[in-house]
């Protein structure tokens, strides 16, 4: 990814994280892809530091250091499974992991894909890249 997107990429993130809007929603408002949202009313369970927050005892599983996910992470992960109830969080939850990806280095995304039976989750994590279509 080239110095310019990294910039934009963060860019977004901040604007989410200041504004306290939705990753979706800012990156509609900056790029003007899609116009206004349709549904203004849109509250976004979490933001992207909500899910890094969660998440953050899963690195070591997720760089595949340890074989299983920590007992915190699998909380952490349920918290964030138990807030994802409509597609448009799904959605956001998709966006908020990008992100992440982004700024915290490569990692497994079949791993990610693995928390929900790793953690006895029902909800299945997308398996994200940097590169992923939300």
């Amino acid at each position: 990814m080239g110095a310019s997107l990294k910039f934009l990429a963060m860019l977004i993130f901040l604007t989410a994280c200041v504004m306290q809007v939705s990753v979706v929603s800012a990156n509609r408002n900056l790029f003007g892809l899609r116009g206004p949202d349709p549904d203004d009313s849109y509250i976004a369970p979490f933001l992207v530091r909500d899910v890094l927050g969660a998440i953050s005892e899963c690195r070591p599983f997720f760089i595949r250091m340890d074989p299983d996910p920590v007992p915190s992470c699998c909380a952490g992960a349920k918290s964030i499974a138990d807030l994802t109830k409509t597609k448009r969080d799904e959605k956001e939850l998709c966006m908020c992991l990008r992100y992440i990806v982004q700024l915290r280095g490569p990692y497994d995304p079949k791993r990610l894909a693995l928390l929900g039976e790793k953690c006895d989750i029902k909800f299945s994590f997308p398996p994200v890249t940097p590169d992923t279509k939300c």
